[in-house]
């Protein structure tokens, strides 16, 4: 994945490629998974931040890591199938990074220390781990990277609404 290409992107549309990834990956998980409600809840608040920033980077946060042991981070922990462990971690990732950008965007001072870690490199990392996983292929990820150069050659702002973003793909 090109670094260059990532680095040229907004904030916020940075955050709805790696969503779009990560909804990509999560149409795997069966709606009658008893913790397929939680993922679709962390999804739709990082959609939620992409659109309106309604959402804080704590409030995104807490969906990872709570004090109740109840944050996403846990499915990924208490998995036996490794990719569906691979995919709640895959998920983990995009609100870890979600909520990175939503700590930068509101000049937070310290951050949680599992996030200190995130750079824009992170989504090269993220992007190679969702490939790894075979939910998404290097062609997809390519062909979503070309249609939003095409998009930005047009001089259209590139979408911020969900659907608008997952339609451009």
């Amino acid at each position: 994945m090109d670094n260059i290409f990532i680095n040229n992107l907004q904030n916020e549309v940075k955050v709805g490629f790696v969503l779009t990834v990560a909804e990509r990956v999560f149409s795997v998980i069966s709606k009658n998974d008893e913790r397929y409600l939680d993922g679709r809840e962390a999804l739709d608040k990082c959609w939620l931040w992409v659109e309106s920033h309604a959402v804080t980077g704590d409030e995104l946060y807490e969906l990872i890591d709570n004090a109740d042991f109840t944050g996403i981070s846990e499915f990924a922990e208490g998995e036996e199938d490794l990719n569906i462990a691979r995919l709640w971690s895959l998920l983990v990732d995009a609100v870890a990074y979600t909520s990175w950008e939503a700590y930068k965007k509101e000049k937070v001072k310290y951050l949680p220390q599992s996030l200190e870690g995130i750079t824009t490199d992170s989504i090269t990392i993220f992007l190679n781990s969702a490939v790894e996983t075979s939910f998404i292929t290097v062609e997809e990820i390519k062909r979503m990277e070309t249609v939003i150069n095409d998009y930005k050659g047009t001089n259209n702002e590139i979408p911020k609404k969900r659907e608008e973003f997952i339609n451009l793909f």
